[in-house]
């Protein structure tokens, strides 16, 4: 979308835009644009919702308008107002379109309200990726997520279809849904005494669906080593297979690494990984976890650590789960 955006010229004439359907196999009436001052635009045509007039989001660098249109239509119009940011802005914008991918002409009010919401989304995300560096912790989790894509998806499907896989850095409670299968990876520096980190009493809670965790150790390794990577090293390896197979998997990717709060940082080269392990657990039966049904009343948002150990009468082949579920 981004090449497409950057062919348009400016409207002709003061007040107009130059606009092309945004994506004609999307359901919802999205348009990119420029306008008479050369602005890029993004737009959406949809029904005016029920009840009280939507609350825009205020985002950096953008305005966002609701202009009145005829036969109780309805029309979005983002403008970026510094064009440095293009890149960043397409991104949120096909963002915005995948977020709303399921939603049929005929909710096209109810898509305008899921657009806004994204928009505030993007705006919180990109508001914590200007202040801050990922913390050791999410480095090494971002860097386990990676590599399960690299080692694990990649081999079996196209990158396309992996990257759709991929929903950690949405904010879900699991990290990757595999035809309709949840896998949780959890990944950390091995120790002697190794523990898994559990967020939530969601987490591992079967009421979600079928769910695997995948536990991954890794260790700091010399800069030499084979098959040892960096963050920034894993991440650009991903993101040339990406512009290596065109069409949105490039897209896909970047914004996966976005709302992960990526971007690189030399600083991210300081620390050298290599997988040592990587292992399978299926949840079932009595899997050493906390679910949401078994707390008090009042109770929630619980953390909790499991013995590795504990996990071992659950493992499972790795190899020929993936392969039942994607070749099956």
């Amino acid at each position: 979308m981004l090449e497409r955006w950057k062919s348009l010229g400016p409207a002709p004439e003061i007040g107009a835009r130059n606009v092309l359907i945004a994506d004609s196999a999307h359901p919802l009436d999205f348009r990119i644009g420029r306008d008479s001052r050369g602005r890029f635009v993004f737009m959406l045509d949809t029904d005016k919702p029920d009840g009280k007039r939507p609350v825009l989001p205020s985002v950096k660098g953008m305005s966002i308008e609701l202009e009145s249109l005829e036969d109780d239509r309805t029309r979005l119009v983002v403008v970026l107002q510094d064009d440095a940011d293009l890149q960043n802005f397409s991104l949120m914008c096909t963002g915005l379109m995948l977020a709303t991918n399921a939603i049929s002409a005929s909710r096209s009010a109810e898509g305008l309200l899921k657009t806004l919401e994204e928009l505030n989304r993007w705006h919180e995300m990109l508001k914590r990726r200007r202040a801050n560096r990922l913390t050791r912790s999410e480095r090494i989790g971002l860097v386990g997520e990676l590599l399960f894509v690299r080692d694990e998806l990649l081999p079996r499907m196209d990158i396309l279809p992996a990257l759709l896989a991929w929903t950690g850095h949405e904010g879900h409670e699991q990290d990757f849904v595999i035809s309709s299968v949840i896998f949780e990876v959890k990944t950390q520096v091995v120790t002697a005494d190794r523990m898994i980190s559990i967020s939530s009493e969601d987490q591992l809670d079967p009421v979600q669906g079928h769910i695997f965790l995948c536990n991954q150790g890794i260790s700091p390794a010399p800069s030499r080593t084979s098959n040892a990577c960096t963050l920034n090293s894993i991440a650009k390896e991903l993101v040339d297979l990406g512009e290596a197979a065109g069409g949105a998997a490039s897209d896909l990717l970047a914004i996966g690494l976005l709302e992960a709060g990526y971007e690189p940082h030399e600083e991210y080269d300081d620390e050298i990984w290599m997988l040592v392990d990587r292992a399978l657990y299926k949840i079932r039966d009595n899997f050493p976890r906390i679910e949401r049904a078994e707390l008090r009343h009042g109770v929630e948002q619980v953390r909790y650590r499991i013995r590795v150990s504990d996990c071992q009468p659950y493992l499972v082949d790795l190899s020929s789960t993936l392969e039942e579920l994607i070749g099956g």
